[in-house]
C-alpha cells in the first residue's frame, strides 16, 4: 500500500469515524464494532486476494509452506522440495487469523452488547459501523482487483500481512483496553489504547520493511549481536549477508510460475 492510499485508509477508517462518533455524540462502543468489523472484513477480503492473485498468475508463493520460507537458514532447494498445493499460502492465512478474528469478535460483542461496555449502542449505530467497514474495505478490494494480476507476490504478501497485524492489533487492544477502561472509568479508555496501538503499528510496519532491506547491519547493532553470538563483526556480517542472498535468492522463486520451478525440481 503507498502512502497515498495507507493515508486514505487512515482516514477512512480512523479518523472520520472518530470524528462522526464525536461529532454526533455516537456511543465510543460503535467504534469498538467498527475495528472487529475491520479486522473480519480484512480476512474476508484478504483471502479473495488470494485466490484471485493465484488463478491469475500461479507464482510459487501460494504454493510454498511459509514455515520453511520463514526460516534464516532455508534456500531455493528446501523451498522447491516443500512446494504443496495451490492452497498451502491460503491455508497458512486462514490458519492464522480466522481463530483470532471469530475469537476477538465473540469477546467484543459480549463487551458492546451483553456487559454495555461504552454503551448502550443502538442498533442503528451498529449497523452504520458494519455499513461504513463494509463500504471501506470493498472500496480498497475492488481497486485491488483491478490491479491484481500485475501484482508480485511480495505485493500480495505485504497485503496480507496488514490484515495478521490488525488482528494483533484487537489482541493487544483488548488486552491491554480493559485496564485502560479500569483506570480512566470510560470505554474511552479502551478506544484511545486501540488507537495508540494501530499508530504504532502502521509506524513500526514501515521501518521493519525498511530495516529488512538494508545491506548491512546497523554498527551498533552488530557489536552488540557479535557479543552475544561470540564472534567476531566480521563473522557476523558475513552470516547476515549469506542470509540475505538467501532470502533474495527464495524471494525471486516465490514469483516464478509455479508449473516452471516443478519442471525444475528434482525426481
Amino acid at each position: 500500500m503507498g502512502f497515498a492510499a495507507a493515508l486514505a485508509y487512515a482516514l477512512l477508517m480512523n479518523a472520520i469515524p472518530l470524528a462522526d462518533v464525536l461529532w454526533h455524540g455516537r456511543s465510543p462502543a460503535a467504534l469498538l464494532l467498527l475495528f472487529w468489523f475491520e479486522t473480519l472484513l480484512m480476512f474476508v477480503t484478504g483471502a479473495v486476494r488470494i485466490v484471485v492473485h493465484r488463478r491469475a498468475t500461479r507464482k510459487t508463493g501460494h504454493y510454498a509452506p511459509t514455515g520453511t520460507v520463514s526460516r534464516h537458514d532455508a534456500g531455493v532447494a528446501e523451498v522447491r522440495q516443500d512446494l504443496g498445493d495451490g492452497n498451502t499460502y491460503l491455508r497458512h492465512f486462514v490458519a492464522l487469523t480466522a481463530v483470532f478474528t471469530v475469537a476477538h469478535g465473540l469477546f467484543v460483542l459480549s463487551l458492546v452488547f451483553l456487559f454495555g461496555v461504552g454503551g448502550p449502542l443502538p442498533w442503528a449505530d451498529a449497523q452504520a459501523a458494519l455499513l461504513w467497514a463494509i463500504a471501506v474495505q470493498v472500496g480498497f478490494l475492488l481497486v485491488d482487483l483491478v490491479h491484481l494480476r500485475a501484482w508480485t507476490f511480495a505485493q500480495l504478501n505485504e497485503s496480507c500481512g496488514n490484515a495478521t497485524i490488525r488482528v494483533l492489533v484487537t489482541q493487544l487492544g483488548l488486552i491491554f483496553g480493559i485496564p485502560a477502561i479500569g483506570v480512566t472509568g470510560s470505554a474511552w479508555g479502551m478506544i484511545g489504547t486501540f488507537m495508540g496501538l494501530r499508530a504504532l503499528a502502521d509506524a513500526s510496519i514501515a521501518w521493519l520493511r525498511g530495516f529488512v532491506r538494508r545491506r548491512d547491519l546497523p554498527p551498533a547493532l552488530a557489536r552488540f549481536l557479535a557479543r552475544r553470538g561470540k564472534q567476531t563483526v566480521a563473522e557476523l556480517e558475513a552470516e547476515f549477508d549469506a542470509m540475505k542472498e538467501r532470502g533474495r535468492d527464495v524471494e525471486v522463486l516465490l514469483e516464478r510460475p509455479v508449473d516452471e520451478v516443478r519442471a525444475l525440481r528434482p525426481a
